[in-house]
């Protein structure tokens, strides 16, 4: 029996908005736990101070997210290829007892003052932290990838910097009135929370899937989109021209087999799907690379750039604003974690309404170069500037960039390879962010100061600058692929509009 159908178009389901409305909650528990030790900086190097100095506490500590990022270069291919050929469901569950597990396991090692046994927590969290959201995403694409994407994926957005919020404020409060395992512990009551509205999510996704293939012949919608992705793709076009095909010819020819796709060859159908209708087409990730278009390594790679030059500075922001504006004390934290949040606070808020802006607009590859520009001014602006005008400029850099880049991937790639264009980005990033943070803590060792630091993360949006003026150059030539002009972009129009026949994907009475 099949298992997930990737080409099914979910726009007109009516409760999509109740399954988006239980979605966003999944991203709540991860990004609360990822934050975790950033918020608890201060505390977890006095919680070690009997057993190493603070130098090498800031190593060991810069290892929590060096190693979390190192084993989700490779990590995230598993749970894509599970999504390409399993679905979204399963891998959304899996995810977020995947986060609760790891978190478990590090509480456990900051009960025994154990790095390796947090490092372990930390990877098995960060397999699910990493892996829920472009899951999510993929989820949600269906229902809204007509109109609401860009808005639809910033609430996303708005929730996990929600749990990033909390846990700014919320963890250096527990740590000192209740201490530092019932801080560290609270990640687990919020997971437990986001699995219950995972699961509600997955049967209100049901419900909509069957309802949909009630109506339609899947078998005949996948066929018909990969047919048209196939003929408007720029690169058989352009082969096209130089045989000295006739298109025109074969538009014509296409038209007349438009009336008859209801006869594909049954053959044909079981090659792509399986006997059992399992998609087993699927390119591996070879493949994918070489399928996948110039633009969307750019993309991947700007993307990759900025979210580690912030995220490089969210990991040591505590300690930095501590060093240079409040002082190192534990009390410290609490200031230092409120002035964070408020950058998490303008991500959440910005990303949703930059979202909309791409969704009545478009212009992805505009607002990624000012993404790269706001990102590479506020590093420098932080060490000079009191850091709330810094930190609000650094916070709508990651919303420009999760709105314009994190979202065009949707329309660069075939809705069935999704999970491993999403795996491709994420290990794109987190091999940059594996390098950062021991870079970071490295300058921080050897200078005393988190100044070189704040350079290094400022070059790095300098390069994510670059890199987006390439980008805008290459989105300008391909008449905005970013925004769903693409060949792909067949797989984003309603039912109605991929089939000029109207009745030609409805089931046969």
């Amino acid at each position: 029996m099949r298992e997930c159908f990737p080409f099914l178009n979910k726009c007109h389901y009516k409760y999509r908005w109740g399954v988006l409305g239980f979605c966003i909650w999944l991203v709540l528990g991860a990004f609360y736990c990822f934050d975790i030790p950033t918020s608890l900086h201060n505390t977890l190097q006095t919680h070690f101070s009997d057993i190493m100095t603070a130098e090498a506490f800031e190593l060991y500590y810069g290892g929590l997210y060096s190693l979390y990022s190192f084993a989700n270069i490779f990590l995230p291919f598993i749970s894509g290829k599970i999504r390409d050929q399993k679905g979204d469901r399963i891998v959304l569950i899996l995810m977020v007892v995947l986060v609760m597990i790891g978190q478990l396991i590090f509480v456990y090692g900051v009960h025994l003052k154990s790095f390796m046994i947090m490092y372990l927590g930390r990877i098995i969290s960060g397999w699910g932290i990493e892996s829920v959201v472009p899951t999510q995403t993929s989820f949600i694409s269906p229902y809204f990838k007509d109109d609401y994407l860009g808005f639809a994926v910033g609430l996303n957005e708005f929730f996990a910097t929600l749990g990033s919020i909390l846990t700014m404020y919320l963890c250096p409060k527990l740590a000192l009135e209740y201490g530092l395992l019932v801080a560290v512990s609270s990640g687990i009551f919020f997971n437990s929370f986001s699995l219950i509205c995972g699961i509600i999510t997955v049967i209100l996704d049901k419900h909509a899937e069957k309802h949909l293939l009630d109506q339609v012949n899947y078998d005949q919608v996948k066929y018909s989109v990969l047919r048209s992705s196939e003929n408007r793709s720029p690169r058989q076009s352009g082969a096209n021209k130089k045989l000295g095909i006739n298109n025109d010819k074969d538009n014509n020819n296409d038209q007349n087999i438009q009336g008859n796709i209801i006869e594909v060859d049954e053959n044909q159908l079981i090659n792509q799907n399986g006997v059992d209708g399992q998609i087993i087409s699927q390119p591996d990730v070879i493949q994918a690379v070489e399928m996948f278009p110039k633009i969307f390594w750019f993309v991947s790679w700007c993307y990759a750039l900025i979210y580690s030059s912030v995220l490089g500075f969210i990991n040591i922001s505590v300690g930095l604003l501590s060093e240079r504006w409040f002082g190192v004390t534990e009390e410290s934290e609490i200031e230092a974690g409120f002035v964070v949040s408020i950058m998490w606070f303008i991500t959440g808020l910005f990303t949703p309404l930059f979202g909309s802006y791409t969704d009545k607009y478009g212009q992805r590859s505009l607002l990624l170069v000012f993404a790269s520009l706001l990102c590479t001014f506020s590093h420098l602006m932080i060490w000079y500037v009191f850091p709330f005008l810094s930190l609000i400029l650094l916070g709508t850099s990651l919303a420009l960039a999760f709105a314009s880049a994190w979202t065009g991937i949707v329309f660069l790639v075939r809705p069935d390879t999704l999970g491993k264009a999403y795996a491709l980005v994420i290990a794109v990033y987190n091999f940059t962010f594996t390098l950062v943070p021991l870079a970071v803590g490295a300058l921080r060792a050897y200078y005393g100061t988190y100044f070189y630091s704040q350079i290094m993360l400022s070059i790095l949006g300098a390069i994510a600058f670059i890199l987006s003026i390439f980008i805008y150059q290459l989105d300008k030539n391909q008449e905005n692929i970013l925004d769903g002009n693409g060949q792909y972009a067949i797989s984003a129009t309603s039912l109605e509009k991929n089939f000029p026949n109207e009745n030609a994907h409805l089931k046969e009475d």
